[in-house]
């Protein structure tokens, strides 16, 4: 019989279900615990248990000085069910993970530096919401296919909003045109609006692989933007900036 949880442990649950991988050094940065052994010990507890699962091999010589990446195990579908927020077409995702391409790893991974260096930057009274695909399940008035990430960021002055999407490596040119415009036809066919209220349309936020293909989607982007009679703001930045930026460091160029 399975023990008990702590609610920090359930926290790993729920973390693991927004971003489906992380590693030990996310898990010590989102707790913001100076040293590694109390995550260390909740998460040999809840793997023990069968409710994560880690990828770290010891008999793979690279991955010895590498952070163990984990991922939910089957039996965390039983506990985060009865979760608010939590959908079960969302949690039967948890019996796919283990074929999981690296590809697909890496993007989940690279997103979870995102959220974190946005609460890096996170001012005082300001209140941060940031939802994956996973917990947008169920939004049908979204644009097709999900962002990688919405944003709400509040404070006692304003609301700002933003719709984040993380490319990888590789990616076609042409996927960052038609994202371009599939985001100029969801604005003009009013289903945002519709749905919220008219609040105003998000912010775009493309992070790219490199400066060549932050460059590409910046011109393309300006371009077709000023030809359209839509009000859509598109800011761009690269993975590695946001990965290394130092304090007050300028990370996202607006396309205008």
């Amino acid at each position: 019989m399975s023990k008990l949880i702590t609610n920090s442990q359930k926290q790993i649950l729920l973390y693991l279900y927004k971003f489906r991988f992380l590693t030990t050094n996310h898990f010590q940065k989102l707790f913001n615990h100076k040293k590694p052994q109390t995550d260390q010990e909740w998460l040999k507890d809840l793997k023990d248990q069968g409710y994560i699962v880690s990828r770290y091999s010891r008999s793979k010589r690279d991955e010895n000085t590498k952070p163990s990446v984990y991922y939910l195990g089957s039996k965390a579908r039983h506990i985060l069910k009865n979760e608010e927020g939590c959908e079960l077409e969302a949690l039967n995702l948890i019996y796919k993970e283990k074929r999981k391409s690296q590809k697909f790893i890496d993007h989940c991974l690279t997103l979870a530096d995102i959220y974190l260096y946005i609460l890096s930057q996170k001012e005082k009274d300001e209140e941060i919401k940031f939802f994956t695909k996973t917990t947008l399940t169920g939004y049908d008035y979204f644009p097709q296919p999900f962002p990688d990430a919405f944003i709400i960021k509040k404070d006692k002055e304003q609301t700002r909003m933003y719709f984040l999407d993380l490319f990888d490596d590789y990616t076609p040119p042409f996927v960052y045109r038609k994202r371009v415009k599939q985001y100029l036809k969801y604005s003009a066919d009013g289903d945002w609006g519709a749905n919220t209220d008219n609040s105003p349309f998000p912010t775009l936020l493309f992070v790219c692989p490199s400066e060549t293909t932050k460059k590409h989607v910046y011109w393309y982007g300006k371009s077709v933007i000023a030809k359209s009679f839509e009000e859509v703001s598109l800011h761009v930045a690269t993975k590695d900036t946001i990965k290394f930026a130092k304090e007050d460091m300028v990370v996202w160029q607006e396309v205008k």
